[in-house]
């Protein structure tokens, strides 16, 4: 019986990937890398966020020494542009439904936890999520992963047993951690990653709507 669903944020319950690829395409015109479609995006975004600069043409070791540069350019943009981004089809419905079913829900997250928690006030979301677990800095998802970590201490500390939990993301990312802390894994489509990538990743389950959890959970 499921009774923790972990959330991914971007593209998973807010529906920011035009946002991001927008806020991408800022960095590499600041760090002399190539502009890329959203469909090349799709296909290449990925975590650590200098690794997807680098293969589109900047330079890793000025990325690197300008963290705080890099961030201000993402978020500067990202967040103006992100105000004004509704949450994906169905998520109100989809949390009151597990809310109802007392399932806790969290967020994990490599967006800022300020960040996160603006956004969930603003589209009257925040009731139903029990914490975010995010980064405090604007640059850490430049230079590394930290999610499984902080989920595991998460698990630990609340004495969730593995099979109450599910992971739901858009990226082959969730369904690693899932996977690593054996957890139900829950891959959803239309958001950062293409659907062939997340197919690659092979999860517990691929869907097209988080209304499908319900049949899942």
């Amino acid at each position: 019986m499921i009774k923790l669903a972990v959330f991914d944020w971007n593209g998973v319950l807010i529906a920011d990937a035009k946002a991001c690829f927008e806020a991408d395409n800022q960095v590499l015109r600041k760090f002399n890398g190539k502009i890329v479609s959203f469909k090349t995006w799709k296909k290449t975004i990925i975590i650590p966020a200098v690794d997807f600069y680098v293969m589109h043409g900047a330079n890793k070791k000025r990325l690197t020494a300008n963290r705080s540069k890099y961030a201000m350019i993402f978020h500067k943009f990202y967040e103006k542009r992100v105000s004004k981004v509704r949450t994906r089809k169905g998520v109100k419905n989809i949390l009151k439904w597990l809310k109802h079913k007392k399932i806790n829900c969290i967020i994990l997250s490599n967006h800022t936890l300020d960040g996160i928690n603006l956004q969930l006030e603003r589209l009257g979301i925040s009731q139903y999520i029990y914490t975010v677990l995010a980064n405090s800095a604007k640059d850490t998802s430049l230079i590394k992963r930290n999610k499984k970590e902080k989920l595991k201490e998460f698990l630990r500390k609340y004495k969730y047993k593995r099979q109450e939990v599910m992971i739901i993301g858009d990226s082959p990312e969730e369904v690693e951690i899932g996977r690593a802390l054996n957890l139900k894994t829950i891959a959803i489509t239309n958001g950062y990653y293409s659907t062939n990538r997340l197919r690659k990743s092979k999860p517990d389950y691929l869907v097209y709507s988080l209304r499908e959890l319900i049949k899942i959970a």
